[in-house]
């Protein structure tokens, strides 16, 4: 028997462990969430701190564990593995995950009041583009709302949590006529399914999530739920039949192409929404390239917050080597890095646990958490994992690619071309090698702490001369034309202690179709340097470089003139 929010219903769990409780190898410290499918503790193992959640054995139980697995991305939270407890008789799974410090979406909102400007650029540009990343995992959360992200205290980024109603594709379906979710939340196709229901199981699609995704950010814009709640009688009518006030109409501070987008998040029909999360941030990125001074404006009245602080003025852009053109949709899409496996090693009466290992390119250095007796070799790879009872275990599969091939996909083909028969591409200039790789300056791991800028972040840099200044709305232009040399950028949006258009130093390199670039100077002031190792990658892949656009030489490449900046630890 389930009930109304897909949790099973009079199912015992400890709701309450007293400060102090050892729960298999953990200190409890006191109470962060209860829900239908868990409670979450604060605990401590040793000196380090972590949030255990318990839930009870049982198949979801089993599918959360194969969701956190799969999940390796700086903005969804970590999973460090899983043990049980109590010892003698084991009732229940103890969850091991990243303790996250920050606020609930609509704390932080309420408390800080972004302008418009800051709620794309901090919390729905990253949203969206990490949504992007766990869809493409095979993963759906299935319970997307504000008090399940958190914005991180450390950098201000927004981090997905709470896998209890995930699902895999190919996974065993667990509920029948109402899958999980929380009801203000659920789309049109769940709240029809229910009531046409005939016995069969619920088709789940990433559409859900971004449908929740709308009603959050409807949320955020004008401080009322677009449908109301589930004590309004008339609440699943709205959601099927009615159309909200947009969110302008309630809130005159909200820019209008930003309450559209709201808005056709919220379309009825689903292929009048956004076909996946990115072309969802596509959009965010071509309304914020278009803004101006109004996004800057706090969304709400507030003492002593009618207008936002300017940010710290940067030295004036040099004059443009190129005139009259316009910032392009492609301004801004950066996609999040996956982070790299973690271990968990269970206390002496539990067995070792590992989550699967990552490709070494995406490997980091996460911290493991300390046994007090361990049967194996951390970081060793334990091979092939179960789940903590027997459940299939889904995994991500391939989507077929679209017929119709994208400017980006046309690009990338001409430069191919240009790779085998260079005279046919303007001089050929792409056969020269990439550089070599080369360690970071020294002092860069004190820098990149002093700004609070976390290894494999990124953030969107504009290259020195150009003609635009977000600032006041005007937009640089589409194209940018570089060459080898020493260089300047300026930040976009703010990006840990470094404000909008903070300077950062490094040098161009040209070679196998990429613009590559190393930045080993920041300033978040004109009279503080601090070392930093960042380099330009792919919008697409995230690899070092950036696509060179078709007319490229050998001595100068044409890009987008909004690029992407990536925090690492050594040029690759």
């Amino acid at each position: 028997m389930f009930d109304e929010d897909g949790g099973q219903a009079g199912r015992e769990l400890p709701w309450r462990l007293e400060p102090g409780t050892e729960v298999a190898g953990f200190a409890i410290e006191g109470l962060l969430a209860a829900g239908s499918f868990g409670t979450v503790y604060r605990a401590r193992r040793g000196r380090r701190p972590f949030a255990i959640k318990l839930v009870g054995i049982e198949p979801r139980s089993n599918r959360e564990v194969d969701a956190l697995r799969l999940m390796r991305h700086p903005n969804v939270v970590s999973f460090h593995g899983y043990g049980f407890w109590p010892d003698d008789e084991p009732r229940y799974l103890v969850l091991a995950l990243e303790l996250v410090e920050g606020r609930p979406l609509d704390v932080w909102a309420k408390e800080e009041n972004p302008s418009a400007l800051e709620l794309v650029m901090q919390v729905l540009l990253p949203f969206a583009l990490t949504l992007a990343d766990v869809h493409a995992a095979g993963v759906v959360h299935r319970d997307l709302k504000e008090a399940n992200i958190v914005v991180r205290k450390e950098d201000g980024q927004p981090v997905l949590v709470d896998f209890g109603a995930a699902v895999l594709e190919g996974a065993q379906r667990l509920t029948m006529r109402m899958p999980p979710g929380t009801p203000e939340y659920r789309s049109p196709e769940v709240w029809r399914f229910a009531r046409e229901w005939e016995g069969e199981h619920y088709p789940f699609t990433p559409g859900d999530d971004l449908w929740a995704l709308g009603v959050i950010t409807y949320l955020l814009l004008t401080r009322r739920l677009p449908f109301g709640d589930r004590n309004d009688p008339d609440m699943v009518g709205a959601i099927l039949g009615k159309t909200p006030p947009a969110p302008h109409e309630l809130n005159p501070r909200v820019p209008p192409a930003l309450g559209e987008l709201c808005l056709r998040m919220l379309e009825k029909a689903p292929g009048a929404r956004y076909a996946d999360a990115k072309a969802l941030a596509e959009a965010l990125s071509g309304a914020w390239a278009q803004a101006d001074k109004s996004w800057r404006v706090p969304l709400f009245p507030g003492p002593g917050r009618e207008e936002r602080p300017a940010p710290v003025p940067t030295p004036a852009p040099a004059e443009p080597e190129h005139q009259g053109r316009r910032w392009g949709r492609r301004a801004m899409l950066v996609l999040p890095v996956v982070l790299g496996a973690a271990f968990l090693l269970t206390p002496s009466t539990q067995r070792l646990e590992s989550a699967p290992s990552l490709p070494p390119q995406q490997a980091t250095l996460r911290q493991e958490l300390a046994p007090t007796k361990v049967t194996g070799e951390v970081g060793q790879d334990a091979g092939p994992q179960k789940s903590p009872t027997p459940a299939p275990v889904a995994t991500a599969t391939n989507k077929s690619e679209d017929p119709k091939m994208t400017k980006s996909q046309k690009t990338r083909a001409l430069l191919s071309a240009c790779l085998v028969a260079t005279s046919a591409c303007g001089g050929g200039p792409l056969l020269r090698p990439p550089p070599k790789p080369e360690a970071c300056p020294p002092g860069y791991e004190s820098g990149h702490a002093r700004l609070r800028i976390r290894e494999g972040q990124t953030n969107p840099i504009v290259i020195r001369p150009y003609n635009g200044n977000p600032d006041k709305g005007i937009p640089p232009p589409k194209e940018a034309i570089l060459t080898e040399r020493e260089a300047e950028a300026e930040i976009l949006g703010y990006w840990g202690e470094l404000q909008s258009r903070s300077v950062v130093r490094g040098r161009l390199f040209l070679g196998n179709g990429r613009v590559y670039g190393r930045f080993t100077e920041a300033y978040p002031s004109s009279s503080e340097s601090v070392p930093v190792c960042m380099e330009i990658v792919s919008d697409v892949d995230v690899k070092p470089g950036w696509e060179m656009e078709p007319g490229s030489t050998s001595k100068q490449a044409i890009v987008s003139s909004v690029v992407v900046l990536k925090a690492v630890r050594e040029f690759h």
